[in-house]
């Protein structure tokens, strides 16, 4: 009795599948196919979102296809990279990567890196200042307070006004009656204290004017190993009305040291408002 009635439930049980719309192996090969399709959405979701990350967000995920050094140098990203070694780097990479010891000031003021951390009212960071840096100029992988290679200067003169009248030695003459010459000495003077000099020649003749502006520009080879520059102004009346010129040369010299740091095309703008006789403005560059 006992056998019959096993096979009785037997029976009953394949009925039961028989009759049921889907079998339990059914069941689970429906929900494997769904877990299937599920998984390859999320990879496709996830591909697409990647895709249409920026390079900057990928570097800041760790998964950009670029290597840590250029997530780093473009986007300041995976810069941790560098720290491990950036005993064995110069300043100026040190700076240029963010890894150096010195303030975002200091980097911007002698590399020309990390001015944008550096306040709006700094005169390193201003449109206006004399701490220009092209956006075409490459890095500037200068280290040390001299160049390192031959190097071209753009001097610039951009601004005189006569201070004082009767230039022309005429009673009642005016501020305006000057016919002055203007040309610059300037002075390459290298680490161990070598001086190369050139001289402009003459950028601006003017007669009976007392001011000017613009830019009279010449280019000036500067030496392997200059230091410090020294630029020397010239100022002439070249009167016609008297037996000879008269020389109103201040007789100031301006200097800029360390020029090996300034990165390249970065103006630097000086002047020589304390002459008596005039003002004079001028700029220039290294490239």
């Amino acid at each position: 009795m006992k056998v019959l009635k096993y096979i009785t439930l037997l029976i009953f049980v394949f009925l039961f599948i028989a009759c049921s719309e889907e079998s339990p192996f059914e069941v689970a090969e429906e929900d494997l196919d769904e877990a299937e399709e599920l998984a390859v959405q999320k990879y496709n979701d996830s591909k697409s979102s990647e895709s249409s990350m920026s390079e900057r967000e990928k570097c800041h995920r760790g998964t950009s296809s670029f290597s840590d050094d250029y997530c780093c140098a473009n986007y300041g990203e995976q810069c941790h990279y560098y720290s491990s070694s950036s005993y064995y780097m110069g300043e100026a990479d040190k700076c240029y990567y963010g890894t150096g010891d010195y303030s975002a000031d200091y980097c911007c003021t002698y590399y020309g890196y990390q001015c944008a951390y550096v306040y709006s009212s700094s005169s390193y960071r201003s449109s206006s200042s004399s701490y220009k840096y092209s956006s075409s100029s490459a890095k500037n992988e200068a280290t040390s307070a001299y160049t390192t290679k031959s190097k071209k200067m753009v001097f610039s003169l951009t601004y005189y006004k006569q201070k004082t009248s009767g230039w022309d030695n005429v009673f009642g003459s005016s501020y305006s009656d000057g016919d002055p010459m203007i040309s610059f000495r300037i002075d390459f003077i290298a680490s161990g204290g070598q001086v190369s000099t050139q001289n402009t020649g003459k950028l601006l003749s003017l007669s009976d004017k007392g001011s000017w502006s613009g830019e009279k520009s010449v280019t000036i080879d500067v030496p392997v190993a200059t230091q410090n520059i020294k630029i020397c102004p010239s100022v002439i009346d070249d009167d016609l009305t008297d037996s000879g010129n008269d020389v109103k040369t201040s007789g100031n010299c301006i200097t800029k040291n360390n020029v090996g740091y300034l990165s390249d095309y970065a103006d630097v703008v000086q002047n020589d408002n304390a002459a008596k006789h005039y003002d004079l403005e001028w700029k220039w560059y290294l490239y």
